[in-house]
């Protein structure tokens, strides 16, 4: 059977016309080009991908992979740089089924969302070592938040979104998903025979009228190669469409707020005659912010616990480093080919935050998060079946981390009149220091295995995976956390899993197939969740607190998949259909009842005629289906006059439903997306190329709770790139084109903690009692950049 470009045409749009559930819409994704490859890429662990991205299908080592079921996808360097990208939301504006979370003012964007889960249970890794989790809470006692954006895209090769548990290779608790960022190697900017090589990159974004520097060296030869990677840059609040401005909780404005951020990236890569490569990378971040909290203050009525001024500086620090070898042709008994990779990791944020009252100055220097961390991972590969009609590929390894976590709220008030000082009541809201959790150390094992069967000549292919795991809370006997948590008992947890995976593909052609895709998930509890406590007297009578508790289950979910893919001359299309169940659904910051609460917590109430608990509980069951769609028309297919034309578009609606502890009836997960849509023509030359993309978001069908639920919109984007001479390119790009008022969910679901939570844990919606327009996306803006290589 030949797939011609018609057939696929015909089969291409009607995927794009399939009623999502009454009027979902279908989000675009932008352009882009394959990335260059280089055989220092074969020193990347193997990674589990499929078709189905919203920009191409996803690659290894430049080859269309359409041989492994389940959803994930590729956004490369060339993208990033025709869309101007500056930051995580930017990142993934197009890319269906996921979004970025979090605000852009004091504490900024987070992580990701992916199929309507977020914060920690999407799993991030840079260059194979995990990211920190996040951690934070908003309290009286001056605002913290450690999120988990130690992300410099400049230094950025690809990054690769694989949904749900799918992949054996990585940590089940990736419920969500995992973010895989890998950064660029010598030989990306060496492969055209070049033995040294420096590129300069300028960029200006009008939306917070950021500058960005970054300059690269590399120098190398066929068997040895460095590189050194700086990025600088700094900029202002970001723009939003409020108008009111003054003091206050009634401005819409955005408050004042410089930040910079510099990264270095350095890598050295020495390859053998055998082909073993052998790599040592180190990679360091930093971020510093300084924000006037103009929207804390009271503008006219002061009582003695308002504030005056509200000043904040905030800090975040990375340091990571790894070593591994690639054995590309190893063909022992046991692999033909082997990779391992050791790493260690140190993260750590800093509050700091200066306000007062009519009587008293407090200052607050809070610790809210540091951590280390040292592993290692190894991978095997083996083929078995030779020119038979049944080949196999099994994959297999192992890996092992331990992590110790740590946190600290410190600060001390003085008295306006009297000069008199104190680190209590009511020189602050509650007795300092203390640690919101106890100093923890995590360990966890794991081994996997993974097996590619192709029957029928590779028509039939099933891949059976499994992966146990082992999961060690050890919490240490920490005297400033005990001390405010009288009657606790403070437990180790330890919880063992087995997570099977199943999938299977068949190819009705060479062009199209099917796949369906069964994985099991497996989250323990955090330390923040487990053992996280604070309390707090904002005013006299009121005690806030949240409690540890050392009952929590591990969460575990249930994941199906089936999708439809075909690949021709004109293009490729994904349609994939999921339906996940989740167990023991971890919800942070839970209100707990009177009857519910322990009777050692009001030994902590100091006292307190009023009384709010809240707390990390399970919740019984959770799920979440949807339908993802997307695919690329190359219009030339059709006609030779339409040479460099090509339609792309991909869509994602889903929904979900949460039992709430101690109900027995289902309600929304506030979580989820609302339905998207974007569609984007684009024409590509060798010196120069455009793109016109449109987005459509539907409003939110249903919450909850009561909250603010923004109407739908529609935007339109516009990029440009242009080479007037080789070694130059210059890019420009206009969002918002008219300059519509809208809101990002991300912004409204993950912007506002209203306790201690992790990450996107609390089933929270709306502007958490804020005014709506401060939470809205920028208007019309502008990028600029110029990138020149020599």
């Amino acid at each position: 059977m030949t797939f011609s470009s018609r057939s696929f045409a015909v089969a291409a749009c009607a995927m794009f016309i399939v009623p999502l559930w009454g009027g979902a819409a279908l989000a675009v994704e932008a352009p882009a080009k394959s990335s260059r490859k280089s055989s220092a890429e074969a020193t990347d662990l193997p990674t589990i991908q499929v078709s189905g991205n919203s920009h191409r299908p996803a690659r290894v080592q430049g080859e269309l992979e359409l041989d492994r079921p389940g959803t994930a996808s590729i956004i490369d360097r060339e993208q990033m740089d025709h869309q101007l990208v500056n930051n995580v939301r930017e990142l993934v504006r197009y890319e269906p089924g996921v979004s970025a979370i979090g605000t852009t003012g004091r504490f900024g964007l987070d992580s990701f969302n992916v199929r309507g889960l977020s914060g920690n249970r999407t799993y991030m890794e840079i260059d194979g070592v995990p990211m920190i989790n996040s951690f934070g809470a908003d309290v009286a006692g001056g605002s913290f938040r450690s999120g988990r954006n130690f992300i410099d895209l400049e230094t950025m090769k690809n990054v690769e979104i694989i949904r749900g548990p799918i992949s054996a290779l990585y940590r089940s608790d990736a419920l969500a998903g995992s973010v895989i960022l890998n950064t660029k190697d010598p030989a990306d900017y060496l492969d055209s025979g070049k033995s040294i090589y420096t590129f300069l990159k300028e960029q200006y974004q009008s939306v917070d009228g950021s500058y960005n520097s970054t300059g690269t060296f590399a120098v190398g030869n066929e068997h040895n190669g460095f590189m050194l990677n700086l990025n600088y840059r700094f900029g202002h609040q970001t723009s939003n469409m409020g108008t009111v401005g003054g003091i206050g909780a009634e401005r819409t404005k955005p408050d004042p707020l410089g930040y910079n951020v510099d990264g270095l990236l350095s890598k050295y890569v020495h390859i053998a005659d055998s082909g073993r490569t052998d790599r040592i990378t180190v990679n360091v971040f930093r971020q510093f912010t300084r924000t006037n909290g103009l929207s804390n203050l009271i503008p006219v009525a002061h009582t003695d616990f308002t504030p005056n001024f509200y000043y904040s500086q905030d800090s975040s620090t990375q340091l990571q480093a790894s070593i591994g070898q690639n054995f590309p042709h190893l063909n022992s008994l046991f692999a033909d080919t082997f990779t391992w990779r050791l790493y260690w990791r140190q993260a750590s944020s800093y509050t700091n935050t200066q306000t007062d009252t009519n009587k008293v100055f407090r200052f607050y220097d809070n610790m809210p998060l540091a951590e280390w961390i040292a592993g290692g991972k190894w991978i095997g590969v083996k083929h078995f079946g030779g020119d038979g009609s049944v080949q196999q590929t099994m994959t297999y390894g192992a890996e092992g981390s331990g992590a110790n976590d740590r946190s600290l709220v410190n600060g001390y008030g003085r008295d306006k009149i009297t000069g008199a000082t104190g680190m209590s009541p009511p020189f602050t809201p509650t007795p300092y220091p203390l640690h919101l959790i106890p100093e923890s150390n995590t360990h966890r094992y794991a081994v996997f295995w993974e097996d590619k069967i192709d029957l029928l000549g590779g028509r039939l292919t099933l891949t059976p995976a499994v992966r146990a795991q082992r999961y060690e809370y050890l919490p240490e006997k920490d005297a400033l956390y005990l001390r405010y948590n009288n009657g606790f008992v403070q437990r180790d947890f330890i919880d063992n899993n087995i997570s099977p995976k199943f999938g299977l593909l068949w190819h009705f052609t060479d062009e199209l197939s099917f796949y369906g895709n069964y994985a099991q998930g497996f989250r323990p509890p955090l330390y923040s969740e487990l053992s996280g406590s604070w309390n707090e007297q904002p005013v006299p009578g009121l005690n806030i607190a949240s409690l540890p508790n050392e009952n929590l289950k591990s969460e575990t979910s249930d994941n199906a998949e089936i999708g439809f893919r075909g690949q021709g001359e004109a293009g490729w299309f994904n349609v994939a259909a999921y339906y996940n169940t989740y167990h023991n659904f971890i919800w942070s910051g839970f209100a707990l009842a009177p009857d519910q609460v322990p009777s050692w917590a009001y030994q902590i109430a100091q006292g307190a005629a009023t009384n709010v608990f809240f707390q990390s509980v399970n919740a019984p069951h959770a799920n979440i289906e949807g339908i993802e769609i997307s695919g690329q028309l190359q219009l030339d297919a059709f006609s030779k006059a339409l040479q460099g034309w090509s339609f792309r578009g991909a869509g994602a609606i889903s929904r979900g439903y949460l039992m709430e502890p101690g109900n027995n009836f289902y309600s929304p997960l506030n979580t989820i997306d609302p339905a998207k849509m974007s569609l984007g023509l684009a024409y590509d030359k060798r010196t120069w190329g455009a793109q016109l993309i449109g987005t459509l978001v539907r409003r939110h069908p249903k919450l909850s709770v009561p909250a603010f639920i923004p109407d739908g919109y529609g935007l339109l984007d516009f990029f440009a790139h242009y080479q007037p001479i080789e070694n130059v390119t210059l890019y420009f790009g206009v969002n918002n084109m008219t300059d519509r008022k809208y809101w990002d969910w991300g912004n409204l679901n993950g912007g506002v903690l209203g306790n201690l939570v992790a990450g996107n844990g609390l089933n929270d919606a709306g502007t958490g009692g804020l005014p709506a327009d401060r939470l809205s996306m920028p208007g019309r803006n502008f990028s600029a950049a110029i990138h020149i290589n020599f």
